[in-house]
């Protein structure tokens, strides 16, 4: 494996270990990326589709219901 085969697939990592870990949302595409990097993430996604103006599945890893609400109530009181 050269170096640079190494460096993308430590980009590969990177960009998959920032889905998975810190988005709440993820688009088609990203999900896609990330079924194709490792398929035992499949069942962490819950598909949402237009429900959504963030994106087309929730990552159940990250997602918090408290923070949801507390979201909820903010724009409710207009905060």
């Amino acid at each position: 494996m050269t170096e640079l085969e190494k460096y993308n697939d430590k980009l590969e990592y990177d960009v998959f270990q920032m889905l998975v870990n810190t988005k709440e949302y993820v688009t088609k595409e990203e999900y896609e990326f990330i079924i194709n990097y490792d398929k035992t993430e499949k069942g962490n996604f819950f598909y949402i589709g237009d429900y959504s103006k963030y994106g087309d599945y929730l990552n159940l890893n990250v997602y918090s219901e408290h923070d949801h609400e507390k979201h909820q109530y903010e724009m409710e009181i207009g905060g």
